[in-house]
């Protein structure tokens, strides 16, 4: 009696999912895996899909309903299960029937306008406090976006969706996909049809699904991609939008001494909020030790805040890295949360009296040219000022 629609994410689907899309048939379910990258002629890629009409997803919600006869859920990842929850929302709006739709399935929504600067608070897109149908939300933890989890939440709850909110440990946003994995992933990538034929069951037992949209004070907005998200190198360094002025910062380091912001004051700070499980954090360590080499003698420091992780984690995981850096330790995301940060790696560049001159998102090279000559300007500046 059930059927879910499993919308791809904007990478495009997995030969990964063809096995889990059986395994759910074997248990009762029928599982359509719409390819909307070859449909509509598209390259895999971030943004891919954001600029796909939800009527388009709602069509074949509706289709899926129409041969069926069963009751349809909505399953999708990141970025498209924004574009779905209006495709959702245009079908009550066009007429659902009773017993057509049985809910949403989120893995790791990403339902922000944009993904913030680092510093800038979050805007949501409208829909997302627009949706009264029943939601089941998959948010694995070693994500940016497990911290905003219990935030995304209560975004969606006040448009009167029921949430369950189920995290998963030791794993990745799309780690049922993606072609690198680990063991612990590969693991709950077999446990995944059981869990999703457990969240339609919940789903089902919920409170019937509202026939009548709720109320919305905007028409949502397609999800553009941030300016220069396609830049692979320095030229995402623009200079901050937000408040100049910094939080507090104290921390425990990996060497276990105490680490206060303040004690930095006159120089230009680097501050790099990272985690182990994040391939892009990773991949720009050795160009933020060769940064702090090139420019240390005239007044630089990088300071490193490893979030959500255990201690002896981060330092067998640094054992053959070029750190010569502090890393400081943040395992409760306290300060990921109060300097606005929401995703991985996110840097802040702070001059000599600690306002916010740059804040960006994503891994680049840090000893680029272009990164040395705004870091050159910050250099030259006078505290006094």
């Amino acid at each position: 009696n059930d059927l879910i629609v499993w919308f791809p994410s904007e990478f495009g689907l997995s030969p990964r999912q063809g096995p889990i899309a059986e395994a759910l048939a074997a248990r009762g379910i029928e599982t359509w895996l719409p390819d909307l990258h070859a449909t509509w002629f598209l390259a895999v890629g971030r943004y891919s899909l954001t600029k796909i009409d939800p009527a388009f997803l709602k069509e074949i919600l509706q289709a899926a309903r129409e041969q069926s006869r069963k009751r349809v859920y909505f399953m999708a990842p990141g970025r498209t299960a924004a574009t779905g929850l209006s495709a959702l929302r245009l079908w009550q709006l066009e007429g659902l029937q009773e017993g057509a739709l049985g809910g949403a399935i989120l893995l790791h929504p990403k339902l922000y306008a944009r993904t913030p600067q680092g510093g800038e608070a979050a805007e949501f897109i409208p829909v997302a406090s627009a949706t009264n149908v029943p939601v089941y939300l998959i948010q694995p933890r070693n994500s940016a976006y497990y911290w905003r989890s219990k935030q995304i939440r209560n975004r969606l709850e006040e448009g009167g969706a029921s949430v369950y909110l189920h995290v998963l440990d030791k794993v990745s946003d799309g780690f049922y996909a993606r072609p690198d994995y680990s063991e612990e992933e590969e693991r709950m990538t077999r446990k995944l049809p059981e869990l999703l034929q457990r969240a339609v069951m919940l789903l089902s037992e919920t409170t019937e699904v509202p026939l009548t949209a709720a109320g919305m004070q905007e028409q949502p907005q397609p999800i553009l991609p941030e300016e220069n998200a396609a830049a692979s190198s320095a030229a995402l360094l623009k200079p901050y939008r937000g408040e100049r002025d910094t939080p507090p910062l104290s921390l425990e380091t990996l060497d276990g001494e105490r680490i206060e912001l303040e004690d930095y004051l006159g120089k230009v700070v680097v501050l790099n909020f990272w985690a182990t499980w994040c391939p892009p954090c990773v991949e720009e360590i050795p160009s933020l030790e060769r940064l702090r080499a090139l420019r240390q003698d005239r007044g630089l420091e990088v300071l490193s805040v490893d979030v959500g992780e255990e201690p002896g984690e981060v330092k067998a995981f640094l054992e053959d890295k070029p750190v010569n850096y502090p890393v400081a330790l943040d395992p409760e995301a306290r300060a990921f949360r109060e300097w606005n940060t929401y995703a991985f790696p996110t840097t802040f560049i702070l001059d000599r009296k600690h306002r916010i001159r740059y804040a960006v998102f994503g891994a680049f090279a840090w000893d680029a040219q272009e990164v040395l000559d705004a870091v050159d300007a910050l250099l030259a500046e006078q505290t006094e000022n």
